[in-house]
């Protein structure tokens, strides 16, 4: 989707203090020889904070930092990768309560279960919604997850090369703003989506601990449904096709980006899946913020881009991709040029 007329206005996160990820090391929680491939410093871990609390948060900021008051947001979408904290209650009705109150009487609250993908792929639902009627002002995107023992193992409990930090974060799409939102995009690859599914039956209640290594074992093994062709030349194509299609809309090519923002993956898994295959040096990415925080579900986009902006490493002229990626499978993309520095960056 071109959407060269809308800008983000407002960017923010909530970030919980951070653990050095030797200590998990030394208590045997992480492995010493993913330590070494990964390279990151620390995870964010939220030890009160619920995810739709850091969420509100987040977007109280974020919606500071636009100037835009609760009255003038049209749409609130809130993105999230696991638990809110509470069964079978919408955590965004929650979000939009603490941020947009009565005040918000006409912005709908819907939740978007895209996994890690989740953030951009709100980002792509709210351009389109504020696209289709001239009318809507802003609408603002949250994301924010907890990965908490004991039903989420962060140092263990996906693939080899990933570990899960705590967060939120939050940006509001307008009007008017600091960044114009040149193109988003999604592709997806349903075929896929029985690698975090695995051969676990459907159950009638939540409750059992995610093991995501088990399920990808069994997907592997043909426990699950698979598709024909190769698994890694799949997920190749689909980061491919997504980064392509939305430069193509944005009317630009590889070279005219001059930052990236992947997920906040392991050092190796970065580049050999990400960076080198794209042809990006490790250095024009986010990568020395995402080491710091680990792997925030759906948040590694914003925070990093946050943290571009707030650093000046994103200046005006600037163009920036931001690239996720969500089980399921799905693919989305998004890219933005600086237009301002933003006065909250003083």
């Amino acid at each position: 989707m071109r959407c060269g007329d809308l800008f983000l206005s407002g960017l923010a996160y909530r970030l919980p203090a951070a653990v050095d990820v030797d200590g998990a090391v030394d208590e045997g929680r992480y492995d010493p020889d993913d330590r070494r491939a990964d390279a990151y410093a620390s995870v964010t871990v939220a030890a009160a904070e619920a995810p739709p609390e850091m969420a509100a948060a987040a977007g109280r900021l974020a919606l500071h930092r636009a100037g835009t008051p609760p009255s003038g947001v049209s749409l609130l979408l809130h993105a999230s990768a696991w638990f809110q904290g509470i069964d079978y209650w919408p955590a965004a009705a929650y979000v939009h309560r603490e941020v947009l109150g009565d005040a918000g009487r006409r912005a709908p609250a819907l939740d978007v279960q895209q996994m890690c993908a989740g953030a951009l792929g709100a980002t792509e639902l709210a351009a389109s919604y504020l696209a289709a009627d001239a009318s809507r002002g802003s609408a603002l995107v949250t994301t924010a997850d907890r990965y908490a023992d004991p039903g989420f193992d962060r140092w263990r409990g996906d693939v080899r090369g990933i570990v899960y930090g705590d967060g939120a974060a939050a940006v509001v799409i307008g009007r008017t703003g600091f960044a114009r939102l040149l193109a988003v995009s999604t592709v997806v690859d349903t075929g896929l989506e029985g690698m975090y599914r695995g051969g676990e039956p459907f159950a009638a209640a939540p409750g059992r601990p995610v093991d995501v290594r088990a399920r990808r074992a069994a997907f592997a093994a043909g426990r699950a449904d698979r598709p024909a062709g190769s698994v890694g030349d799949r997920t190749a194509t689909g980061i491919a096709d997504a980064v392509g299609g939305t430069l193509d809309e944005a009317g630009l090519k590889f070279g005219d980006v001059d930052r990236f923002v992947f997920p906040n993956v392991g050092l190796h898994v970065l580049r050999t899946r990400y960076a080198e295959p794209l042809g990006v040096d490790v250095e024009r990415t986010a990568w020395d913020w995402g080491r710091r925080t680990g792997h925030i579900g759906a948040a590694d986009q914003l925070t990093g881009l946050t943290h571009l902006v707030e650093t000046g490493r994103a200046a005006p002229g600037d163009r920036v991709l931001l690239v996720g990626i969500g089980a399921g499978f799905a693919w989305s993309c998004a890219v933005v040029e600086i237009t301002a520095r933003p006065a909250w960056t003083a």
